[in-house]
């Protein structure tokens, strides 16, 4: 009884407390307006033998339908609909299902690059590729760009991928910024900016 009466009592202050969830995304989105469509806080990320920097707002995310391999790592920014992702190739994958019908002989970037561009742009409805492109001269190591776009199925909205290889060492990492492309032609450059900070552990 003294549990009923207590739980009466709360209540009108339980349901005073609504979900502000809502409002916390305008909230962003706004904020993110107002900055000039620029992301300001960032924060240290780390992932296998790299780290980087990223914005704040990317959150944790399970989804790993963006990713070939079950080891990569999804962050994403829920309001704005940017995904985030980031996996590691080395010479064990040349025999994965990736690498599947692609011989490579001396240019790994350049060969796992191009397999995961293709294997992209084929998983893709009306696909469209762009020319690889060299990462910026302020990208500490040597990398390869490229944009993807196209729909996840016939009923799906288009996405634009915008991946980037880099190699780090022995090894190679595939980053990506996924979005719509009203929400790319403003992200872009946060993208290359996150690639700026990449560093080895």
């Amino acid at each position: 009884m003294k549990r009923l009466i207590f739980f009466l009592i709360l209540l009108p202050f339980l349901s005073a407390c609504p979900d502000n969830s809502d409002k916390d995304q305008e909230d962003h989105v706004k904020a993110f307006r107002e900055n000039g469509y620029d992301f300001t806080n960032l924060k240290k990320q780390a992932y296998k033998n790299i780290k980087f920097k990223m914005p704040t707002s990317f959150e944790f995310d399970y989804g790993m339908q963006y990713c070939f391999k079950n080891s990569g790592l999804v962050r994403r920014d829920q309001p704005l609909g940017i995904v985030f992702t980031v996996e590691r190739l080395t010479e064990n994958d040349l025999e994965s299902e990736l690498m599947e019908d692609y011989i490579i002989e001396d240019d790994l970037l350049n060969g796992f690059h191009n397999a995961y561009a293709s294997r992209r742009y084929e998983s893709l409805h009306n696909a469209s590729i762009s020319f690889k492109k060299d990462t910026k001269k302020n990208v500490k190591f040597k990398g390869i760009t490229q944009t993807i776009s196209g729909a996840r199925s016939e009923y799906d909205e288009v996405l634009y991928y915008n991946m980037a290889s880099l190699k780090i060492k022995d090894e190679y990492y595939i980053f990506q910024f996924i979005s719509k492309k009203e929400m790319m032609d403003y992200v872009l450059d946060d993208f290359e900016r996150i690639l700026t900070t990449v560093r080895t552990k």
